[in-house]
């Protein structure tokens, strides 16, 4: 019996994006879409009309909070995500920053945007009060801030992680 020649196939160093905009948190086992929201109600000024849109995308993953680069532009990119809403309420991502009070500093976390990947660390995380909106703004340097509310089932506060690119 004459046996066939083994064939020998290379390794691929290859890695495969997912499709569309997502954010890997591995602590968390957490691999969720990024949407987006329109800009418009931010430059009108219509707080109401964009909290609804924020509201509404919510349901579809976390959403890139409008007015803030994104992760291929230099600044501050803001991604905001329920930790508990109302259980009536259609979606399936109403809890989906539920635990991110669990990360800690020097997790990593995963951001796919355009079909690029961007590696980010957890540098701190700290409590704020709804009204201090200045976590939206540029710090001066690259950052993902990620922000839920906190406690778990109340909106009182924000929990905010900030983590820089790696």
């Amino acid at each position: 019996i004459v046996s066939a020649p083994t064939l020998k196939i290379p390794p691929l160093d290859i890695e495969i994006i997912p499709p569309g905009n997502r954010i890997i948190l591995p602590r968390l086992g957490k691999n969720v879409p990024i949407v987006g929201v329109a800009e418009e109600k931010l430059l009108l000024r219509d707080w109401t009309g964009l909290e609804n849109d924020i509201q509404g995308a919510l349901r579809n993953g976390v959403v890139h909070y409008p007015g803030t680069p994104q992760p291929n532009q230099s600044g501050n990119f803001v991604l905001t995500g329920h930790s508990s809403y109302f259980p009536w309420d259609p979606g399936r991502f109403k809890d989906v920053f539920a635990v991110l009070h669990n990360v800690v500093v020097g997790d990593e976390i995963l951001v796919y945007h355009d079909m690029q990947k961007y590696r980010y660390k957890v540098e701190e995380s700290f409590t704020i009060t709804p009204d201090q909106i200045s976590v939206l703004g540029d710090s001066g340097d690259n950052r993902l801030t990620l922000i839920t509310c906190t406690p778990i089932g109340t909106n009182l506060k924000r929990l905010i992680v900030v983590a820089k690119p790696v």
